[in-house]
């Protein structure tokens, strides 16, 4: 009896498909790892002192570029070329880096009045001219990451779908991480994250200061170190339990305002060069 040859395209149906349900993991794992090195370093160092809704932004922030890294992945996967797929992952890189100038300049200001209605009047964040220039930058260090992601997709999802063990079918996600590992630490600290954080962490460390020692004899020195003296002229709203958020800041990032949420008085704190100079009360709080 002659046995009758496998439909072959059968078979590519389906590889194709599983080669498609990967790209989109790729992508997935991709913007998430983006998002976690570009903003979840960031929230998570804000958590641990003081940040108002520390987690806003990484929230935002990982369900966009997951959603582009899904359709981006699969995008990749379709066009089965490794050139290709360079392509689009740099055409989906112009939208990450977009997000890491926006998000936490013009997108989060917006987002957390819907939490914290109060800020609706004490947020003044301004759009200076040079943000597009940065964006370019962000792009140019994005895209080599996202070069090489792309470049890799194809013959790492070829290898894993075929693969039957654990390790090989998650070792291109791990390839990746590493990738956006460098790229988020990179943008985290080369943009402006890291100098809004610094300034929110100095006024914490002073807050924390004064509140440990309230009441207490205090070295002079070690009270200017600490810079006690930006918070004298509003010495009665200061509480234990207080909550931070950037408020302002100019064009060149020297001189941020950090909003301090105490239990009864809002107040702002003008820092430069993460030092705290001056407070003032801006509000009462609910």
């Amino acid at each position: 009896m002659k046995l009758q040859p496998l439909n072959p395209h059968l078979e590519r149906a389906d590889v194709l498909k599983e080669k498609h349900r990967y790209g989109i993991w790729y992508g997935l794992v991709l913007g998430l790892g983006f998002a976690f090195f570009t903003w979840g370093v960031d929230s998570y160092f804000l958590s641990m002192h003081n940040g108002l809704l520390p987690w806003l932004k990484f929230v935002i922030g990982a369900v966009i570029c997951m959603a582009v890294g899904a359709a981006a992945g699969w995008a990749a996967a379709v066009t089965g070329k490794s050139l290709a797929a360079m392509l689009v992952w740099l055409i989906a890189g112009s939208a990450f880096a977009w997000l890491a100038v926006h998000l936490p300049l013009t997108l989060l200001p917006k987002a957390m009045p819907l939490f914290e209605p109060a800020l609706d009047d004490l947020l003044h964040y301004e759009y200076f001219v040079n943000f597009p220039r940065v964006v370019g930058v962000a792009y140019l260090w994005l895209g080599i990451f996202l070069a090489v992601a792309g470049i890799l997709q194809i013959p790492l999802s070829d290898s894993a779908v075929f693969s039957t063990s654990v390790f090989g079918k998650t070792g291109p996600l791990f390839i990746v991480l590493i990738l956006m590992s460098t790229a988020g630490s990179i943008l985290d600290n080369g943009l402006f994250n890291q100098p809004l954080r610094d300034s929110t962490l100095a006024v914490d460390s002073t807050l924390r200061f004064i509140v440990e020692n309230r009441g207490q004899e205090v070295d002079a020195a070690e009270a200017r170190r600490m810079h006690t003296g930006a918070f004298r002229a509003v010495d009665t709203s200061v509480t234990p339990n207080y909550r931070l958020f950037v408020s302002g800041y100019d064009s060149e990032f020297i001189e941020i305002n950090i909003l301090v949420k105490f239990e009864r008085d809002w107040v702002e704190c003008q820092v430069i060069y993460n030092q705290p100079i001056s407070c003032k009360a801006v509000g009462k709080t609910p």
